[in-house]
């Protein structure tokens, strides 16, 4: 069990950090997605390119965070941090896969049109 730290600053994760990881991962996020923005507003791609591209940027935007804000890297010393990654990302996939899963398929589960035949036996609130 690790020692306590009476002065939070002097913590190694906190060390870690500084101004200009922050700064440069802020930068970075807001360049690829504002790229990915321009992209999706053109959209003169094919389909198939449009979808490596977008993702491509996401993913890069992604992995510049991961190193620059998270402090991932393959060091011995931080291995719990690329394990606990490791570990979030099918909760990740698996949560984003069922939003979509959902949303793509409400239309179909909650707005059940009549059939004709009883369409017209019912009476509506018009009538």
């Amino acid at each position: 069990m690790a020692g306590s730290h009476s002065d939070p600053l002097a913590h190694p994760e906190v060390r870690q950090g500084s101004a200009m990881r922050y700064i440069a991962g802020f930068v970075s996020t807001v360049v690829l997605m504002g790229a990915a923005l321009i992209v999706t507003m053109r959209h003169d791609l094919p389909y198939q390119s449009f979808v490596e591209l977008v993702g491509g940027l996401a993913a890069l935007a992604l992995f510049s965070q991961a190193t620059l804000f998270y402090g991932l890297d393959i060091s011995r010393a931080q291995i719990w941090k690329g394990v606990s990654l490791i570990l979030t990302l099918p909760l990740f996939i698996i949560t984003v896969g069922l939003t979509v899963w959902m949303f793509q398929s409400l239309n179909q589960r909650t707005m059940v049109m009549p059939t004709s035949a009883a369409a017209a036996s019912q009476p509506t609130l018009l009538q």
